[in-house]
């Protein structure tokens, strides 16, 4: 082989090398830089995530405040008006001497014990004030025992385990999603019976369980469609908690939240 070829071979040797090189060098900047792009994607997703949490824990503060705020107004200032407007319309019961009017003045007084009733209703459910003192079981407990009072639908509550108290806002925010959860049967399933079940354990966790025996729902529609499924999803996790959800169609609906002291 004369010199000629043998310099030819070599800058084709070498040219070959300087290709695969350049393709490595290449294919390198191009993972290197996916990588990088993925990465700040992670950390914006990220920053969006905590923005979108920093947002939901100020919407639900806010309409804690304002909950608080017309809960008070309810029971100080249109409770005390309509217990003041019914002892007015006993006495003109008592003082007048027409039948008319006393059976008038009598049913007024039922109608004013109704509103009254609901006020206090309404109030509760604005801001239960046996969460606070008693713990959440009570709080959970007294709601269904209030809805069960309408007679439209039965509520079963019950609880295993030694109660014990969480932090004021863990207990709230699982009460909001108990509450929710009841409203949401209440309205959609056509269910005759409701279960709520509270499992307290010594290692200081709890398991919310509420099931009822309504005609269920396709999961996966209300996953894409459904605003108030992914506002569950988030208030249990603004208080570390897990939130699962699972329903067939004709057999029920059963949402299970976890938390942990």
């Amino acid at each position: 082989m004369d010199s000629g070829n043998s310099q030819l071979i070599l800058v084709y040797f070498i040219g070959t090398v300087g290709m695969i090189l350049l393709a490595a060098a290449i294919f390198f900047f191009f993972v290197t830089y996916q990588k990088r792009l993925l990465q700040k994607q992670l950390e914006v997703n990220k920053i969006k995530q905590e923005q979108q949490e920093e947002i939901l824990k100020n919407t639900i503060q806010a309409q804690e405040k304002e909950r608080k705020r017309i809960a008070q107004d309810l029971h100080d200032e249109v409770g005390a008006m309509l217990s003041v407007v019914k002892l007015n319309v006993g006495r003109i019961e008592k003082k007048s001497e027409e039948t008319k009017a006393k059976t008038l003045a009598n049913e007024t007084k039922s109608y004013l014990d109704e509103v009254i009733t609901q006020v206090r209703r309404i109030s509760r459910a604005l801001l239960p004030p046996s969460l606070e003192k008693l713990g959440l079981y009570f709080a959970i407990e007294e709601l269904a025992n209030w809805v069960n009072k309408a007679g439209q639908i039965q509520i079963v509550c019950k609880k295993t385990g030694e109660h014990f108290r969480f932090d004021n806002k863990k207990e709230l925010a699982i009460f909001r999603i108990v509450q929710e959860l009841l409203n949401n049967a209440i309205k959609y399933s056509e269910a005759e019976t409701i279960s709520i079940h509270l499992r307290f354990s010594g290692n200081a966790n709890l398991a919310v369980v509420v099931s009822d025996n309504g005609k269920g729902f396709e999961l996966e529609e209300k996953i894409v469609t459904g605003l108030g499924l992914r506002n569950l999803e988030s208030r249990t996790q603004i208080v570390d908690a897990r939130f699962k959800l699972k329903s067939t169609v004709g057999k029920g609906t059963r949402a299970v939240i976890c938390l942990n002291a």
